[in-house]
Order: structure tokens, then sequence, then C-alpha cells
């Protein structure tokens, strides 16, 4: 069986705040607890979760824009977090991102053309006239035409812009790429275009995703499997269809129920969850999730649950399946 793209093991982030007079005082922060996941070559993996979870700070440390406090990240059985500066500098031609907001991250006052040859200038030896091309056949590959090589980011709606920062994500042939929330600022249709793009393009380049997002909706076009975050941890993983026909952590279901359903008969109950996610700077003891639980027992309280396969590629980290082998 061949070995994962990338496999996270026990990935852990933890922020301090200062306070007090002169910033004396310290307060850690943990924003990730204890992650582990893998990821196969050509597959999708969902990351889902309420914001504040943590999502967008695993992606920011499986890029090393952050080092993480703790833990191992292996890609393509690199140990990440072993390298040099100029050596993750390298790696990072493999491993791209594509960020919510595609306006953040275009430079207004560069043009379509100079915006996708970034990357090829910083790591690529080519001709003006290769580069040319090369960016052509990027902005054609992602849906646009050659006339937006000219164009800056005021001009460009915002379907075009994030075709703009796919076409700059795509342009040093990554193996692997992490997708925050790429279609949350999009109307709903651009949105569905996008999701077809991404999939096409994964088809044909054979891609790695990472997708992260909040909408539960999504995922179930786009991954091949979810896992479910909250307050920094991981609380289920399993396939995408069967998180959709078989959801067993109560935060999962919850989320699940929440999720808006063509069908007007449909008696599906929505789940409420009371209060609102704990500050990770002062997490509950034992399960995080307990005190918004409906099914929180004495034990939720003080230990907190393990993750163990309730099925053959589910895992759970609930008191509810403690019997589950």
């Amino acid at each position: 069986m061949a070995e994962p793209l990338l496999t996270v093991r026990d990935l852990s982030m933890t922020y301090v705040r200062r306070f007090g007079l002169f910033g004396r005082g310290a307060q850690p922060i943990r924003a990730l607890n204890e992650v582990s996941f893998e990821i196969n070559a050509g597959e999708t993996l969902g990351i889902v979760g309420e914001s504040g979870c943590g999502k967008s700070t695993l992606a920011r440390c499986l890029l090393r824009l952050l080092r993480p406090s703790a833990g191992s990240i292996l890609f393509d059985s690199m140990d990440l977090l072993a390298l040099s500066d100029d050596e993750m500098r390298l790696m990072r031609q493999r491993m791209q991102i594509l960020l919510q907001n595609p306006y953040s991250s275009l430079n207004p006052r560069m043009n379509g053309f100079d915006l996708v040859a970034e990357p090829l200038r910083a790591h690529a030896a080519m001709s003006r006239k290769e580069m040319s091309e090369r960016v052509a056949s990027l902005l054609v590959e992602v849906g646009l035409t050659v006339d937006f090589m000219s164009r800056h980011p005021h001009q460009l709606s915002g379907g075009q812009a994030q075709r703009i920062a796919l076409a700059r994500a795509l342009a040093l042939n990554p193996a692997f790429v992490i997708l925050d929330e790429p279609t949350s600022a999009l109307d709903v249709s651009v949105q569905a275009q996008i999701i077809n793009l991404l999939i096409r393009l994964q088809r044909q380049r054979g891609l790695t995703y990472l997708f992260i997002t909040h909408d539960l909706s999504v995922i179930q076009h786009i991954s091949d499997r979810v896992a479910v975050m909250y307050l920094g941890k991981i609380v289920e993983e399993t396939s995408s269809e069967e998180v959709f026909r078989d959801p067993q952590h109560p935060y999962t279901q919850a989320l699940l129920s929440s999720t808006p359903t063509p069908d007007p008969t449909s008696d599906r109950q929505r789940i409420i969850l009371p209060g609102t996610v704990p500050s990770a700077a002062n997490p509950p003891a034992g399960c995080a999730f307990h005190p918004r639980c409906a099914h929180v027992m004495d034990r939720c309280r003080r230990v907190v649950p393990a993750q163990r396969n309730t099925k053959a590629d589910h895992r759970v980290s609930c008191h509810l399946y403690d019997s589950a082998q």
C-alpha cells in the first residue's frame, strides 16, 4: 500500500497571550490540540467546524507559515519541521494555498500577468516569452481569457479574482493545495462554478486537496473524507458518504441538522446547541464539547475521550462509544 502524501501526528499549536503591566502576565491559548490525520495522493480531505475551531491555524502550520508547538508533519515522507528555511522555501513549490478572500492576497498594483507570474519569477528560470505563454495557459486552464493579463484586481469580480489566485497557486505545478474556505465569499452560482473547476483540475492534474470550510453542503460535493473539528481537536473522521449517512458525534449531528434541505416536506429536526464555543484560553475539563452536549455524562466532565474506531474507517472521540472496538 502506498504511503500517504501527508501524514500529521499529534499536531499542537499554543499561542501565548500577554497581559498586565508591560505584558508580564502570560496566558497559553491552545489553538490545536494533538491533531492527527492522513491524506493520500489524489484525495480530498474536508475539514469542517465553527469559526475559531482551529481550521486556518492548521492550514498555516501545514505550510509552516506558523511553527507548531508539538507534533510532526510528513509530506511525501519528508519531515517538514526538520527542514531549514531555504529547504522549506523549495518545498513550498509543491504546497500551495488558496485563501477565502482573493482580494486580500492579490496586490492591487499588479495586473493579472504579474500576479500569476510572481511565483514563476521567484522559482523558475524563464524568458519573458516563456513566462507570458505559461501565464496565458494557466488563465485559460482556470476558465479565463488572455485579456485578464492586463486587468487589475479592482476590475475583477469575486469569481474572477479567485480564478486568478488559483492560476497563481497552480503556476509551479504543486502536488498539494490547501483550500481555505475558497468559496465562502462568493455568490452561490459562482461557488458551484469554482467547486466544479477545482474538481476538474484535481482530476486533470492529480492534485491532493485539504478543503477547509464551515459549509457541509460544499464538503459533500468535493471531499472523499471529512474531519470534524471542535476547539482545536478532530472529534470525528470518516468518509464523506458515511458522515452524512451516519454522523456519530453529537457535534457532527448538530452541524448536519443546521444544513438547509431543498425538500419542504422534510421532517428533519434542527438541533440547537446551547451556549457558545468555549474559549481556547480556558477550555472545559474532560470533553471540550460537554457544556453544550445533550448526552453529557459524569465522565464527560472529567475525562478526555479517546479517539476510537466505531466502524471501519470511522473514528469518533466521544464517551458514548467507549465500548466500541
